[in-house]
Order: structure tokens, then sequence, then C-alpha cells
């Protein structure tokens, strides 16, 4: 690896040092601002423990940085950075630094949970994002920096604005990426692992609630209701009962069966939560036969409206791109928009008839009585 110089820009993120004169003294750990000097100043500090030294910042040149703490950084926007704050505080330089060290610890943070393959289109835009800010913070001004004679408030207000503008399309825009980046992790999930997670956060909520009730029974907890726990406990494996999940289910009552024998009882056997499992199957049988189903499908003026039973949704497919009034109405009404199937969808229930019937020109009866 090349070595560079520690400099000012630089030190932040370095992790081990090496003195350019000196080299047989070996190479050291640097500690960025570990020691702290009067008036609000820090010094640095490399090595460890009684070997330590204090580095000023005027001695950094003559060490060179072995390893970095982090490799991706913002190191091309530090001029850009000095002249976002120029007129806005009263120390620009510092307020540079820290924003330049605040984002970069935050990209690299981000990149530890983003794939490999989509790291380099997120650093580009996160950079992209993050320089359009610091360019419309560089317009802003403070009177007290610059001034109150003369000070054009409108334009002030005008430059804020459009700061805040920037920065708030970066957070969108991190929220969403980071977002959607998670949801296609979770996706490519094996199977199995999927399951293995769901079950796993299942089973701490049924054990959570279990452990309650079994302070209940011997009066370690006091003022709590049993019946609302075992509730609980029903409401949340019913869920999976009503998706036609066996497995889960199953898992469920094992574990709860479980718990009653070595613990105590927390539900008994003639509660409902057992005859759970036959909800399932039924509910497992109810879909295998409209997995079967063939799709139904009813014309309306500029487009279809399509059962898709196979997928459980309700899908409505356009001629043409539609209106952006039609476009927001379909997302008020619960419906988004499909690539894979190029169309705007939701589940397959009554509550999705009666909404198309708001959004295109279809009535409830023609979606419910339509096979």
């Amino acid at each position: 690896m090349e070595k560079v110089i520690l400099s000012k820009r630089n030190c932040h993120r370095a992790s081990v040092v090496q003195n350019i004169k000196n080299p047989e003294w070996g190479t050291w750990a640097f500690h960025y601002k570990a020691q702290e000097l009067m008036q609000g100043r820090y010094a640095h500090v490399v090595g460890m423990g009684a070997n330590s030294k204090v580095l000023h910042t005027e001695n950094m040149s003559d060490w060179e940085v072995v390893s970095w703490k982090y490799d991706v950084t913002l190191d091309e926007y530090w001029d850009l950075a000095y002249r976002a704050f120029y007129w806005t505080s009263f120390n620009p330089d510092r307020a540079g630094e820290r924003t330049i060290i605040s984002y970069e610890k935050e990209l690299n943070d981000d990149l530890k949970n983003i794939p490999l393959e989509e790291q380099e289109r997120y650093i580009s835009n996160y950079k992209k994002y993050f320089s359009a800010w610091l360019s419309a913070h560089s317009n802003c001004a403070s009177s007290a920096i610059t001034g109150g004679s003369g000070f054009n408030v409108r334009k002030a207000e005008k430059a804020n604005n459009r700061e805040h503008a920037r920065m708030g399309e970066f957070i969108q825009w991190r929220e969403k990426a980071l977002k959607a980046i998670a949801k296609c992790i979770e996706n490519n999930k094996p199977e199995e692992q999927k399951q293995n997670e769901e079950w796993a956060r299942l089973e701490k909520d049924i054990l959570h609630s279990a452990a309650i009730i079994h302070g209940i029974n011997t009066g370690v907890e006091r003022g709590y209701h049993k019946a609302l726990f075992v509730s609980s406990i029903y409401g949340k494996v019913e869920t999976y009962a009503k998706r036609g999940d066996t497995k889960m289910v199953q898992k469920a009552i094992d574990c709860i069966r479980q718990f009653n024998e070595t613990m105590s009882i927390v539900i008994t056997e003639r509660h409902k939560f057992f005859k759970l499992l036959d909800v399932a199957e039924t509910a497992k049988e109810k879909q295998i036969d409209k997995a079967n189903r063939e799709n139904t499908e009813i014309a309306f003026e500029g487009g279809t409206v399509v059962k898709n039973y196979s997928e459980d949704r309700l899908q409505i497919l356009f001629d043409s791109k539609p209106a952006p009034d039609v476009i927001s109405n379909l997302k008020s009404y619960g419906f988004r928009w499909s690539p894979r199937f190029m169309a705007w969808q939701r589940q397959l229930t009554t509550n999705a008839y009666f909404a198309a019937a708001k959004v295109i020109p279809v009535t409830y009866e023609q979606l419910t009585q339509a096979k």
C-alpha cells in the first residue's frame, strides 16, 4: 500500500502510523484527538500506555500512515466544506472538518450493511447528494458573521430554503436507498434462513409472554392480567395460521407444550390456541385451491382488472400510463406499482374490490361476481 503523509485532513481516519525519520521505531497505533489541551483544543497520541507520545498537529508531517480505519473518504470535499460554512460560522475550518468526519463515518457505517456489488453506486449517489447540500449551504449567510449593515434578509431566506431542500432530498434519498437495499438483501436470503429468523422472532415473543404468565402463576409477577398475555400469544400465532403457515404454528404449539411441561401451565390444552394447526391446514388448502384457479379478467375503458389467484393479488393494468391524479388516487387506496407484473396491485380481498371501484370504472358487484 502506498504510504501517505499524516495530515490534518486525514488523521481522523489513520489507524497505524510510522515515523518517517526513524522507521526502526516500528509502527504505532494512532489515536485521534486523544489528549485534551486547554481551551477546547486537542492533541493526538501515538502508541499505548507508558510508550505513548503526544503528537501535535504541527508535527504530523514527520509521520506516515501505514493503515487506515476505513478506505472510503470524502477527501475531495474539504474545500467545499470550508466554503459551505464561511458565512455561517466563526470557525468555518472547524465546522467543515466536523462535517466531513461526521458524514464520512455515516457513509462507512452504511457500507457495512450494503452488498459489495451495490456499494459503488451507493457511494456515488451519496457523494452527489452530499456535495449538492454543501454547495447550497455555501450560499447561506448569517448576519452575525457578515455584519448587519446591508444584510439582504430576503436573499438569505431563499438561500436557507434551498439548503433545507437539498438536505431534505439527501435524507429522503438515503432512507429510501437503505430501505430498498435491506429489502433486496432480505428477498435474496435462502428460504430456510428467512424461516429460521422469523421463528426466532416469534419464539422470543412467545417465551417473553410465557415467562410473565409463569411469574403470575408463581406469585412473582403482580399487577398483570394473565388473559392479556395468553391473548397476545394466541393473536401472534393466529396470524401465521391464517396465512396457512403450518410449520410455524406447529413450532409455536410445541414451544408452549414444552413450557407447560417444564415450567408451569401457561395455556391449557382446552384453549383454542391448540386448534390453530387445524386453522392453518384449512387456510393452506384454500391457498392451494386458489393458486390452481385460472385468473379472472374484467375489461374496462382504458385497461383491465385481473384477479390473480396464484399471487393473491387484485391487479389493475392500464393501456397507457395513467394521469398523475389517478396514480395518486391508486396509492391512497392501497395500490402499489409492481414492476414485475407492470400493474397496480394490492392483496386480493373484499376491501380490494371496494378500493378498485373507487379508482376505475368497474363496480364492486362486477368484481365480486366475476369468476
